[in-house]
């Protein structure tokens, strides 16, 4: 049978091969799926009511993200951070119907990573709801705690139509350690305002 020669290749190459193979599937491996414990979400915080004005077009909320445990693990936690966010416009003048658009984005710290930018065009008296988030970028070993400092930016878009904005926003994080599969014992996330 010479046809079954051909498609057998040396058995070392094939060795070889099946060796390459599973050496590049354990570094993929590695790589995209490490061990994590499970998310572990705060309570949502909400802030004061916010009032952008085309006077007044931007504002800038710092919130905090902490995550302790009783007892801690030497190991990286990774966060997120979630803020649902509702606004309504008011136009000064009611047969206005330019409205205007507003974005939302969280902006880690004094860098500037920030997260996806978020929102869209306001309709009068009606509340419209979008939501910013963002991976809390800066890697953090649990000690006792993690803390993560993030600005919400909230922006009316230059050019708007005259009027107020009222925004009520909600802010949710959720945090889980990298490199095992149980929770720390204890481990809790919390967002709330410096």
């Amino acid at each position: 049978m010479p046809h079954h020669r051909e498609t057998t290749p040396n058995p070392r190459l094939r060795h070889w091969a099946s060796r390459l193979a599973l050496l590049v599937a354990c570094v993929s491996v590695v790589a995209t799926s490490q061990a994590v414990s499970d998310d572990v979400l705060s309570e949502p915080y909400t802030g004061a009511t916010v009032t952008l004005t085309t006077e007044a077009p931007r504002t800038r909320i710092p919130l905090v993200v902490r995550t302790t445990a009783t007892k801690s693990p030497d190991k990286l936690v990774e966060a997120e951070l979630k803020v649902l966010v509702s606004a309504t416009w008011t136009p000064a003048d009611p047969s206005q119907t330019a409205a205007p658009r507003l974005r939302a984005v969280l902006v880690e710290g004094e860098s500037d990573f920030s997260g996806p930018e978020a929102g869209g065009a306001l309709v009068a008296g009606q509340p419209v709801t979008t939501e910013a988030q963002t991976y809390l970028g800066r890697d953090c070993r649990l000690g006792m705690s993690c803390e993560w400092t993030t600005n919400l930016e909230l922006v009316l878009e230059p050019n708007a139509a005259v009027g107020k904005v009222e925004v009520v926003w909600t802010a949710t994080a959720q945090a889980h350690v990298v490199d095992t599969s149980s929770t720390p014992k204890g481990f809790t996330v919390i967002v709330s305002e410096p």
